[in-house]
């Protein structure tokens, strides 16, 4: 199986776009997954007590806790899934820094380091980061989640 990002120094257009995918699914789609489930949660959540935090004798909406827990559920799946392909862009990255040091340590010139590698190194910078907040997020929805099964939906903090 081919790798997704080649071995020479040049990252190619299609490397390129593949790499920005990878770094907006955690920049953008792991917090936006986070955010979705939290409107979707507090809203649905909202329908079961009137504006004095008492709760209704029927819910708003039918099969409550399905929608809170599918919604969640969803949202995890999505946000673990964007981190992990932010997590994987910075792994190709980091690899090909790895062996453009390596190569320019066994025989390659001790000048500054060529246009092409600090290419690299800031798309690793931002595949980094991209990570981390996907990352972040992911753990942010499992606390979420944990508040949602840990606190009763009329509550003061719900």
């Amino acid at each position: 199986m081919q790798s997704p990002v080649s071995s020479q120094g040049r990252l190619s257009r299609a490397e390129k776009r593949r790499l920005w995918i990878f770094a907006g699914a955690g920049f953008f789609v792991s917090p936006g997954a986070w955010l979705l489930q939290v409107i979707v949660s507090e809203a649905v959540s909202a329908q079961t007590c009137d504006a004095t935090t008492t709760p209704l004798p029927s819910p708003g909406v039918s099969h409550m806790h399905l929608w809170l827990y599918g919604t969640s559920a969803v949202a995890f799946l999505i946000s673990a899934a964007c981190a992990a392909l932010a997590a994987y862009g910075f792994v190709l990255l980091d690899a090909r820094e790895q062996r453009i040091k390596d190569r320019q340590e066994n025989g390659g010139p001790p000048r500054q380091p060529p246009r092409d590698q600090e290419e690299i190194g800031r798309k690793r910078f931002i595949a980094m980061c991209s990570a981390m907040i996907g990352c972040g997020f992911a753990v942010g929805l499992i606390f979420t989640v944990l508040a949602e099964i840990f606190l009763v939906s009329c509550s003061r903090w719900h």
